[in-house]
């Protein structure tokens, strides 16, 4: 696969909590990076079973795909309709929007290793989280 195919392979399989094919496209040692910390095949499998419940109805897109030998470079959005199960905020079917850039690095044709910087807080304010300033 080239690296349009892998990334819209990925944003496909995070779509559908697709496990068969993260066993496809991912390499044995996999592993992940992003605003929870660092996880291996068995993490990034939890995440992928929870996301498409949480963050139903995703329509991604791909805004740039930069190729950089064995590392891709994705800057995406994502929409979708918000289930629940997110820090705790309730799900009453809002739509949402996701972006952030995630960075491949390949090994044999398959992602080795991801990193991911998000709108986390962005995704939680348009849910009705709100930041709280400390008190003096």
């Amino acid at each position: 696969m080239h690296s349009g195919e892998i990334a819209r392979a990925w944003f496909e399989m995070c779509r559908m909590g697709d496990v068969g094919l993260f066993r496809e496209i991912a390499t044995d040692d996999f592993m992940c990076h992003g605003p929870g910390g660092t996880g291996d095949r068995d993490t990034f499998l939890d995440w992928l079973h929870w996301y498409p419940r949480a963050f139903a109805e995703q329509r991604p897109t791909l805004e740039d795909v930069i190729d950089c030998g064995d590392r891709v470079v994705v800057r995406y959005s994502v929409r979708s309709t918000y289930r629940g199960g997110y820090l705790d905020l309730p799900g009453h079917g809002q739509d949402v929007e996701e972006t952030g850039i995630i960075i491949f690095r390949l090994a044999g044709g398959k992602v080795a290793e991801t990193w991911l910087e998000g709108n986390d807080l962005e995704v939680a304010q348009q849910l009705g989280g709100r930041v709280h300033a400390p008190e003096h």
